[in-house]
C-alpha cells in the first residue's frame, strides 16, 4: 500500500510540472523569433540608410551583414548598444558600432 501510495505521489508531482520561458528585447524591435518587422532600430538589417531610424545603415562585408549602426567612441565597447547576443556592439575605428550579429527581424 506505501508503494502505491508514493508512486501516486510521484505521478502528481509530475503532472504538476509549471515551466516558465522569458522572452526579452534587446532594443532591436524583434522578440529573437524572427517573425517581427523591423523598426530600423541598432542592428536591424538594412539596404539603405533611410531604412534605419539612426540614418547609418553599415555594410560589415567581413562579418557579412549590413545593419543599422549608431556612432560611438572609438575603441570604447561601452558606448555601443546591446546586440542580440546580449553583449555590447564592437566601437571600430571609424565610431560605428558593429554587432556580432544583426537582429532576427524581417523586412
Amino acid at each position: 500500500m506505501t508503494r502505491l501510495a508514493y508512486l501516486f505521489v510521484g505521478v502528481i508531482a509530475a503532472c504538476s510540472y509549471y515551466h516558465t520561458t522569458y522572452l526579452f528585447d534587446v532594443g532591436s524591435g524583434s522578440d529573437g523569433g524572427g517573425s517581427d518587422e523591423c523598426t530600423g532600430a541598432t542592428y536591424d538589417p538594412c539596404t539603405d540608410n533611410s531604412q534605419c531610424m539612426s540614418m547609418q545603415c553599415h555594410d560589415y562585408r567581413g562579418a557579412g551583414i549590413e545593419v543599422c549602426t549608431v556612432s560611438c567612441t572609438p575603441g570604447d565597447n561601452s558606448t555601443c548598444p546591446v546586440d542580440a547576443t546580449g553583449m555590447n556592439g564592437e566601437c571600430n575605428s571609424m565610431g560605428n558600432c558593429k554587432p556580432a550579429q544583426a537582429s532576427s527581424c524581417t523586412r
